[in-house]
């Protein structure tokens, strides 16, 4: 085995549980002198102090400042040394085989992995730590075993453990169990720190390191207890959790482009499409093709050979001037290239819906998980009806034809 592993704890103010997870990472059958554990300590008071191990354990900690998980784990993964990072929560204790079928996936798909552990639940209230290792080790007694989320069982059995995921699988990433090859994490930039509270960093970076082409993979082998039920089957605490995933649906609506995340109908600082165009045009062949890509559709145009915006279009925050910033291209689902204007039968998103296409002198759609897996231009195709020129009529009379559609 010749992977190392960083494994990086984010904790809070709970040595008990650390303390659980510190002694079973002793326990694993990945060889010690391939680990580096480091806890991210998100402002605890005192700073937690770890016991005599055979790995290599280290304490980062940051300013208290409310619930920060991501930027712990950032400063944790900033700190590990390891080829392949394992972000592991502090009440999720692992079983001895955690990490050796972690390290086990990675060294049969090392470049870009993403891939999630199996959580397991079972209730460890007034149990001694040798009571917790040897239960980890050997399974729970039935009496205290919880149920695991059905949906996440489900996701997994349907997705063949995410080797055949799509691009609505994100949501079956889950940071408790999180392992990601050190490459992706930094193309990825890491979690998004300006995330705070409890939730959404995780599929937040699923969805960036898949549109970046990851291989996700879940491991069934690699189990991990958390102590206690799910977030969504904890008794009493219906409101406040419906309240805490209101907050984290609408924190990843402004981050993740699907439908299925933010709606339809509202505008957004990242669109689900960027769109270049190239070249320079007139002011009315830019209204045109404003008016026309930007219709019933998730988009921004970038007029990249421009210094400024057309006055008439000045008001419209999706039309801008210069390159289309990294921020933005990464994020958005479909990246479309054009090099002339033109008036769309339909909508943007309906075309690109249809698939990439390229249209030599004309325009190109690309998905952008496909841009980043290296994958070829689509061939070349006459240019499609759906795809019109601007005709050299007056504005008034295009727009009026265009209105009548």
């Amino acid at each position: 085995m010749s992977a190392t592993i960083g494994v990086v704890i984010p904790h809070y103010n709970d040595e008990k549980r650390l303390r659980w997870v510190l002694n079973a990472l002793a326990s694993q059958s990945f060889p010690a002198d391939r680990m580096h554990v480091v806890v991210a300590d998100d402002g605890s008071a005192p700073t937690p102090v770890p016991p005599r191990l055979p790995y290599r354990c280290d304490v980062v900690g940051q300013e208290d400042r409310g619930f920060r998980a991501a930027a712990a784990r950032n400063l944790g993964a900033a700190t590990v040394e390891g080829d392949l990072l394992v972000f592991l929560d502090g009440d999720t204790v692992p079983a001895p085989g955690y990490l050796a079928a972690l390290a086990r996936v990675h060294e049969q798909a090392p470049t870009y992995l993403l891939g999630v552990g199996r959580r397991e639940h079972a209730d460890f209230a007034g149990c001694t730590g040798e009571q917790v290792a040897q239960w980890v080790r050997d399974g729970p007694p039935a009496e205290r075993r919880l149920p695991s989320p059905g949906w996440l069982r489900d996701g997994y059995a349907r997705t063949h453990d995410l080797r055949d995921a799509g691009e609505e699988d994100f949501r079956l990433v889950i940071s408790a169990v999180l392992a990601v090859d050190r490459a992706l994490f930094e193309r990825a930039g890491g979690f998004d720190a300006t995330i705070t509270g409890y939730g959404g960093e995780d599929w937040d970076l699923a969805w960036r390191c898949w549109l970046l082409g990851a291989r996700l993979r879940h491991v069934p082998d690699a189990v991990a207890w958390h102590d206690g039920p799910d977030a969504g089957a904890r008794a009493g605490a219906r409101s406040a959790a419906r309240a805490a995933k209101d907050a984290e649906s609408l924190v990843l609506a402004e981050r993740i482009t699907l439908p299925s995340v933010r709606g339809r109908g509202l505008l957004w600082a990242r669109p689900d499409i960027a769109v270049r165009l190239h070249g320079r045009h007139t002011e009315a062949e830019l209204f045109l093709t404003a008016s026309s890509l930007l219709r019933d559709s998730d988009a921004g145009i970038w007029l990249v050979d421009h210094a400024g915006v057309p006055e008439a279009l000045t008001a419209d925050p999706r039309v801008h001037a210069g390159p289309l910033p990294p921020a933005v291209g990464d994020r958005a689902r479909v990246l479309v290239d054009l090099w002339t204007p033109l008036l769309l039968q339909g909508t943007l998103t309906a075309a690109c819906a249809a698939g990439e296409a390229h249209v030599p002198g004309v325009l190109r759609i690309r998905s952008t998980r496909a841009l980043a897996l290296g994958a070829p231009d689509p061939a070349p195709v006459p240019r499609p009806s759906w795809a019109g020129a601007v005709p050299d009529d007056g504005l008034e009379q295009v727009l009026g034809r265009m209105d009548r559609r």
